[in-house]
């Protein structure tokens, strides 16, 4: 690859600097307002503005190229800017500015009917002694709104009876996401959703058969204040009811019914059905999955202490078979057969066999595992084969496993044993290549924790993991060691809004890694720390960074990794990047080194994930390298 000079990378947060300039450039980035404005006036809605006006009513030049349909005569409107919009769009006299078919003969029962529908619209905004004037000129509707003062919540009183008295907690969580506390302004749109709210949160909790006793809204309008009186009767908290089930072709109920996170009776609660449904969605039987209650059944059986739950599921196909072709720049271009079961033996379990070839590695797996139990507890096994060559070290190696997970709805446990087998060869200076092996009885706990808004194409939230691992000569392992990895990303939509970025996502990572040996010969490479990469550290060759050996590097006992991005979009489809990257591996902690990286990249948002394309300079090396992948990750 030929050198070039890369002094724009340099620092990073230059390139940031320039985003804020062009941000601001209409070769940027279309105008938005025109747009928006040009579709509004093809389809004759109106949009109020502060002055009063509608967007149909400004100059040519606010107009942009839309044609707009030519109003039938103009309105002046004065009063409070909500009242404003809501006369445009929510009157006759308003809607029927602009609309085709218009026939002037209608004009005097369009203005007859403005003045009380103005003063309906003002008691919905809490405006309860509006003054209104409506007045025709020529050409002209003259609009005078004399709103006087807002209508307050002067006195509350919020009663709930029944059942959740018993549950305090519950008591107050309704009560503070109350609509209209006192101090508030009244709005009878607002009461009513807020009584609706409470029924729901209430029916969300268990309580489905919750009902209104008195409701009472008594407006003052010398006063400009609101009392309020609402009385809820709770009634009993209902248990969870039998399921009944539809869809099911292969599979059997009892396989639905061992995916329950809760027992036939138990109290009723959305989140539990939410669960529920989440584990029927993710499991891999299905790919469609509905769970409601059937409230119907409560209505024909008003003495029924349950509810039954319906549940509608679409079942996937037993078997798939998958040939994909693709490249990343880390092991290069890549050749992949799959095989997935999702029933096998008749009983749920779910077998994966998967042959990639890779410019770099080629590997086979096959795993096992059954089905989910109602605590959330599975059984995997598998094993693999594989051989590496990166950076000077050569690698075949093969590891069983046999493991007891536990999923839940943000992530899962996994409990494992594992064997593990290598034979290693690396390049020595002199071109030599000795062979050695090494084996390690594995046992190990890992944890995943997923809190993102997007699993694809996240925006906010976050990604951790967590594995701690170890082995013991005396069980038969070449070395005695304990291993601890953490490595986390998270993400920040739109953090400088006030510099022009509206849109945009910050994303940081960090990763670390420790082993406690005395060395780490002996030691399977799996266990050990390497890094480089377009998941790592851009601007060095995969697993580049790590410890020297011969010509040849190789893993260590120590790991850092951290990273910051910023994403900003230029289109539907494609964020720009800008990165820094900092890292190494190492066998000491005397002397640690983060080598730095940084560059530019671009994001096009696919089916699969994110397709991520970087130009990268690392700190210490001449040539900028090219990254090429997709997803984050984890």
């Amino acid at each position: 690859m030929a050198t070039f000079p890369l002094n724009f990378l340099r620092p990073a947060w230059a390139l940031l600097a320039l985003l804020v300039l062009l941000a601001g450039c209409t070769a940027w980035r279309p105008d938005a307002s025109s747009a928006s404005g040009s579709a509004l006036a093809e389809s004759g809605s109106q949009v109020a503005v502060p002055d009063g006006r509608s967007q149909g009513e400004r100059g040519d030049g606010e107009r942009g190229a839309a044609k707009a349909q030519t109003a039938h005569y103009s309105i002046d409107i004065s009063g409070p800017a909500e009242l404003r919009s809501a006369v445009l769009e929510r009157t006759l006299i308003g809607r029927w500015q602009r609309r085709p078919g218009y026939d002037p003969d209608q004009f005097e029962a369009l203005l007859a009917r403005a003045p009380d529908e103005i003063r309906a619209l003002a008691r919905a905004a809490g405006y309860f002694d509006a003054r209104i004037q409506v007045e025709a000129r020529p050409g002209q509707v003259v609009i005078r709104i004399d709103a006087g003062a807002r209508t307050t919540v002067g006195r509350l009183e919020l009663l709930i009876e029944g059942d959740v008295l018993r549950e305090r907690r519950l008591i107050e969580r309704l009560s503070d996401a109350w609509l209209l506390p006192e101090g508030s302004f009244f709005r009878p749109e607002v009461w009513e959703q807020g009584k609706r709210a409470l029924i729901d949160a209430l029916g969300q909790s268990g309580y489905l058969r919750a009902a209104i006793r008195e409701s009472r809204a008594e407006v003052d309008v010398v006063q400009t204040s609101a009392a309020l009186k609402l009385v809820v009767d709770s009634g009993p908290r209902l248990g969870i009811g039998p399921l009944s089930i539809t869809g099911l072709k292969a599979f059997n109920a009892r396989l639905v019914e061992d995916l329950r996170p809760f027992a036939e009776g138990d109290p009723y609660s959305i989140d539990r059905v939410l669960q529920f449904q989440q584990r029927l969605a993710q499991v891999g039987y299905f790919t469609a999955a509905s769970v409601l209650p059937d409230l119907q059944a409560l209505e024909r059986d008003r003495e029924a202490d349950r509810v039954p739950l319906l549940v509608d599921l679409i079942e996937s196909r037993l078997q798939r078979v998958a040939v994909g072709v693709g490249y990343n720049s880390d092991y290069g271009a890549r050749v992949q057969l799959a095989h997935d079961h999702r029933h096998l033996f008749g009983a749920g379990w779910q077998s994966e066999s998967v042959l990639l070839i890779e410019t770099r590695r080629q590997r086979a797996f096959a795993n096992l595992r059954s089905p989910l139990d109602a605590g959330g507890w599975f059984t995997g096994l598998g094993s693999s084969a594989e051989q590496v060559d990166i950076a000077g070290e050569r690698v075949v190696r093969t590891q069983t496993y046999l493991g007891r997970g536990h999923r839940f709805p943000e992530g899962d446990d996994f409990y494992s044993v594992a064997h593990q087998y290598e034979r290693r060869s690396i390049l020595l200076e002199a071109g030599e290549s000795p062979v050695d092996s090494r084996t390690a009885f594995v046992a190990g706990w890992s944890r995943t924790l997923r809190r993102l808004d997007s699993p694809l194409d996240p925006r906010r939230g976050y990604a951790t993991q967590f594995q701690v691992s170890g082995a013991s000569r005396s069980l038969g392992s070449d070395r005695s060691f304990v291993r601890g990895y953490g490595r986390t990303q998270r993400f920040w939509p739109a953090p400088i809004e006030s510099l022009g970025l509206q849109g945009g996502v910050l994303i940081g990572l960090a990763e670390v890694g420790a082993i406690a040996s005395r060395t780490r010969d002996d030691i399977p490479s799996e266990n050990l720390f390497r890094t480089g990469g377009s998941q790592s550290v851009r601007g060095y060759r995969f697993q580049s960074l790590g410890v020297s050996e011969g010509a040849s590097v190789t893993g260590g006992r120590f790991l850092a990794v951290f990273s910051l991005e910023y994403q900003f979009p230029i289109s539907e489809t494609r964020r720009l990047a800008v990165f820094a990257d900092r890292g190494n591996a190492t066998d000491s902690v005397d002397g640690f080194r983060l080598f730095g990286a940084h560059g530019v990249g671009l994001r096009w948002r696919t089916p699969i994930g994110p397709l991520m394309v970087d130009l990268a300079k690392g700190d210490s090396v001449d040539r900028p390298r090219f990254h090429l992948s997709v997803g984050y990750g984890f």
